[in-house]
């Protein structure tokens, strides 16, 4: 059996923690035929040298690209510069889209209050705001999320929320190619609209969209056997 690669980019503030639950659902429905790599988004000046760099961590082209978040947008940036090394993107959590005036906003008042009085950690009501009601009591989930934030610390969150706010729609370029791409949303997201994108891809039969319900916003720890799953019909 010829073995997949898949390589995966997280999101702001997460590690390779974030995919373990999901591997572990891969690997069970798939185990002797996938080689699993988590790319560490790279510190660089701009989201164009981000791209690049990671463009150079895909070593097996004609490959499996996984995003989640902001992980989904450089997904997103990397399969439009470098077509030839996807062979079908997933994005998971992110609508490679301009972000909104509240995400300006809020973005805006983290970096100057990170500045000016220094990071404790990610807050309860933030982590709220990324889960859905239903894990919000999960501490699995929650412990994993502090933990990543916790590790990566203050100057990896003002790197990221520094340099990746200023972004380009992508949507169009993306719905132009013949690269297959397929969206999974949390119904229950409160940052990515999934509205959205059902609106924009009806007329694009090369893009797909899954909405997850009961879930967040981070969707890999909230419903990871279902996301192995769709991975499996998109990939496998």
């Amino acid at each position: 059996m010829t073995q997949k690669t898949i390589y995966f980019i997280p999101g702001t503030m997460c590690d390779e923690r974030l995919w373990q639950p999901l591997w572990r659902q891969l690997e069970e429905l798939s185990p002797p035929s996938l080689k699993l790599i988590h790319l560490v988004i790279p510190k660089q000046d701009s989201i164009e040298d981000i791209v690049a760099q990671l463009a150079k961590e895909i070593i097996n082209d004609d490959s499996l690209l996984v995003g989640f978040s902001l992980g989904g947008y450089l997904a997103s940036q990397l399969a439009i510069t470098y077509p030839e090394k996807i062979k079908h993107l997933l994005l998971v959590s992110n609508l490679s889209s301009t972000l909104t005036a509240d995400e300006l906003k809020e973005r805006s008042r983290t970096i100057d209050w990170i500045k000016a009085n220094g990071y404790s950690g990610i807050s309860r009501k933030r982590i709220h705001k990324l889960l859905h009601p239903n894990a919000v009591k999960n501490q699995s989930i929650i412990s994993t999320i502090k933990a990543m934030d916790h590790d990566l610390g203050k100057s990896v969150l003002l790197q990221q929320l520094t340099i990746t706010t200023q972004r380009k729609n992508l949507f169009p370029k993306l719905s132009e190619m013949s690269l297959p791409v397929t969206y999974c949303i949390g119904k229950q997201d409160h940052i990515v609209d999934f509205k959205k994108i059902t609106n924009l891809t009806t007329y694009n039969k090369n893009i797909r969209v899954e909405v997850i319900e009961n879930t967040g916003h981070m969707l890999p720890l909230e419903q990871p056997a279902i996301l192995a799953n769709i991975i499996k019909s998109c990939f496998i």
